[in-house]
């Protein structure tokens, strides 16, 4: 199998909820056969050849969270030498949460579902654990567009920021996206190509800039 088809074969199911604004706009992957740093995430990857013969890491983009333009999400599935899950982590709010150990559930033997959190996109294996956030609602709502415009380290000099782009971009979320989330969760089936990391990373400082004009702000 090509690296593209392993991606597609061990993708996690994803489950948004009914009232979620914002559309997955990109899945990005590496396979990982070795241990390495993460190309996208600060994190150190560990291929133990005696529990998985490799890593698939994804890089699940939206345009926005519901407090901020720009989110990058993350899950990473580990597969055995006989093309077995054999573990799976995810992205939740800066953390790294073991998303496979919990229940061990798998879709059509290679799919792991995941809950994404309404508009803040963190990855869960149970919907109702979204209810420890004590803000799951208000972030939607009077929190909505806190952060304005977020800019990772990897793309310092490719964005522009400042205080009114902040300002704006913040006023512009609250007004257009604020929400109640319904808790009433289904799954949506990506209908996208699958692009190699080292392509979704040229990628995303060029789309945040267009969105920025769109707005306005360039």
């Amino acid at each position: 199998m090509t690296d593209k088809e392993l991606a597609e074969k061990y993708a996690p199911h994803l489950y948004f909820d009914r009232m979620e604004p914002f559309r997955l706009e990109y899945i990005g992957y590496q396979v990982i056969r070795s241990s390495m740093r993460s190309p996208s995430f600060k994190r150190d990857i560990w291929v133990n050849k005696d529990k998985a013969s490799f890593v698939i890491e994804y890089q699940l983009y939206f345009d926005y969270d519901i407090q901020h333009m720009y989110d990058l999400e993350h899950f990473w599935v580990y597969v055995d030498n006989k093309g077995k899950v054999c573990d799976g982590e995810a992205s939740a709010h800066g953390r790294i949460l073991n998303c496979f150990q919990y229940l061990k559930k798998l879709e059509e033997d290679t799919h792991i579902p995941l809950y994404v959190q309404p508009g803040k996109h963190a990855l869960l294996p149970e919907s109702e654990l979204f209810k420890l956030f004590s803000d799951y609602k208000s972030a939607c709502q009077e929190f909505a567009g806190l952060d304005g415009l977020l800019i990772a380290d990897m793309f310092q000099g490719k964005i522009m920021k400042n205080k009114y782009i902040h300002y704006k971009v913040c006023e512009y979320i609250r007004e257009k996206y604020s929400f109640a989330p319904s808790m009433d969760f289904y799954i949506i089936p990506y209908d996208r190509e699958y692009i190699p990391w080292t392509e979704l990373c040229e990628i995303i400082p060029r789309r945040i800039n267009t969105l920025l004009e769109e707005l306005n702000l360039l």
